[in-house]
């Protein structure tokens, strides 16, 4: 419960500052470097996929050592865990030092300078160098050990420092490149944070233990498939920078995809530590515990997906057109942008219940092809459609990649690992898929005002409390085992505490 809520929390604040901070270098730089920060953002995360599969290797590797309590076989996975990263982090600054001199030769900015943009490059950056030759090592412990709740605070505290430190230097009117190497410093608190913890905590794991021999099996695996992820991810701002021509309809596109992944992240919270936990059931071989937890858990992700999309699919035009009405240089408002952006967040997440299982369960290489297409998907997709019909198009290849995915994980994690049906899990989609639709449709044709906050955040409140209805009345009649479950386990919960 500890990871779930402070995963919930900071899912809040993400959001919180996610919207914050665009608007403030909005409102005080313009669109224009908004777009050029959120396009060097998402170059800056494919660089850092130098450590792919480190993180998920490594965690993967202790489950077993950690479950028998062999203080020195994690101390390996861990040490080895440490050189891994260390070896990447020079990779990643050499290949940070070619983006910081390659971008300005590829993009044109106007109102900042090539050097200007070689320092922002590298501004923007600094978090992931430190990442790799400070904390990681601490991140994979905590994270197998179903810490997370440490991992989530300390960002949290980050979160609120570096936002305190944008909002100031905007209000100052620094440079834009001045701003960002000064946001630099509220990292090392998230630094402090965790490598305290974990060593008064484990002062049994020795992080510099001898590693040598020892291999992450899946390393390489595990690399392959969070390369394809972060594709998936970040390919569609990569896509709109080059197919799109403008980087203030990037900014524009930006938004949107900032209001999706705020609520594609705060689904995902629900499911904070499930990854662990998972993962022991698997490596004890408790097969039906797994087969009646993994079934609840869908029923429950599904129900959540459902009324959270639902309801962004009827509010996220009229958040779009509050959060931008005192910005005037291009226009925000586009509604098929807005409603394709939450079909794709609730297909996405169609998905999310089986992916934590290839996760748990270290299929990484049994998915590799699978996964491949469904990159390749996005990619063609994107850049085709993209092209013929600009942001939409985008959007439609990303739908298009998630669907296929969807149905790929409803037949192989039965097949591999659950036992159950997949008739059962194609009900559940198509029953968030119908709250989803209850939820939006009548919203979408009376179209009441919203012309303020206050009342934004009552149509949320009762669009959510509508769908949470439908869900349970839904559950009742066409997933009577699956919801029985859930509020026994509801129970046992309050009980304990």
């Amino acid at each position: 419960m500890g990871n779930v809520l402070s995963s919930l929390l900071l899912q809040v604040v993400n959001i919180v500052v996610g919207f914050v901070v665009p608007h403030a270098l909005i409102g005080t730089y313009g669109s224009g470097l908004n777009g050029l920060v959120t396009s060097l953002t998402q170059f800056v995360s494919y660089v850092q996929l130098v450590e792919a599969g480190i993180s998920s290797a490594a965690v993967f590797q202790l489950y077993a050592p950690l479950a028998r309590q062999d203080t020195a076989g994690a101390s390996r996975v861990v040490s080895a865990a440490r050189v891994f990263y260390y070896k990447s982090g020079v990779a990643f600054t050499a290949l940070m030092l070619a983006l910081a001199c390659l971008y300005p030769v590829f993009i044109q900015v106007e109102g900042v300078s090539s050097v200007g943009v070689f320092i922002l490059t590298l501004a923007l950056g600094a978090t992931g160098f430190l990442d790799f030759f400070t904390l990681a090592k601490y991140r994979v412990l905590l994270t197998a050990t179903q810490r997370n709740w440490v991992i989530q605070l300390a960002t949290i505290a980050y979160k609120v420092l570096y936002t305190a430190v944008v909002l100031v230097g905007t209000f100052a009117g620094a440079s834009i490149v001045a701003l960002f190497v000064v946001a630099i410093l509220p990292i090392a608190v998230r630094t402090a944070i965790l490598v305290v913890y974990a060593k008064r905590n484990y002062p049994d794991i020795d992080f510099s233990a001898d590693a040598r021999g020892l291999k992450l099996d899946q390393r390489w695996d595990a690399f392959f498939l969070q390369v394809l992820g972060a594709v998936q991810s970040g390919a569609p701002t990569i896509v709109a920078t080059f197919v799109l021509g403008d980087l203030s309809l990037v900014s524009v596109f930006s938004v949107y995809m900032l209001v999706a992944n705020g609520l594609q992240n705060a689904i995902s919270s629900f499911s904070q530590g499930t990854q662990a936990s998972f993962g022991d059931v698997i490596a004890r071989g408790q097969r039906e515990t797994l087969k009646r937890s993994f079934r609840e858990f869908q029923a429950m992700a599904y129900g959540v997906s459902g009324v959270a999309c639902g309801v962004g699919i009827a509010l996220i035009v009229p958040f779009v057109r509050l959060y931008t009405a005192d910005i005037a240089d291009v226009n925000y408002v586009h509604p098929l942008v807005g409603a394709l952006c939450m079909v794709n967040v609730l297909l996405y997440h169609l998905k999310t219940p089986q992916g934590l299982l290839v996760i748990s369960a270290g299929l990484y290489r049994e998915t590799r092809l699978q996964t491949a297409t469904q990159t390749a998907i996005l990619l063609v997709g994107a850049i085709v459609l993209g092209v013929l019909f600009g942001m939409p198009g985008i959007l439609a290849g990303m739908i298009l990649s998630n669907l296929y995915r969807d149905i790929d994980l409803m037949y192989f994690i039965p097949r591999k690992l659950t036992g159950t049906a997949p008739a059962e899990t194609l009900k559940l989609m198509l029953l968030a898929v119908v709250v989803c639709a209850l939820i939006a449709a009548p919203y979408l044709v009376v179209l009441p005002p919203c012309n303020g906050w206050g009342v934004w955040a009552i149509s949320v409140l009762v669009l959510a409390l509508w769908g949470g209805l439908l869900t349970v009345a839904l559950y009742r009649v066409f997933a009577r085992e699956q919801f029985s479950g859930l509020i026994a386990r509801a129970r046992r919960l309050v009980a304990r505490r």
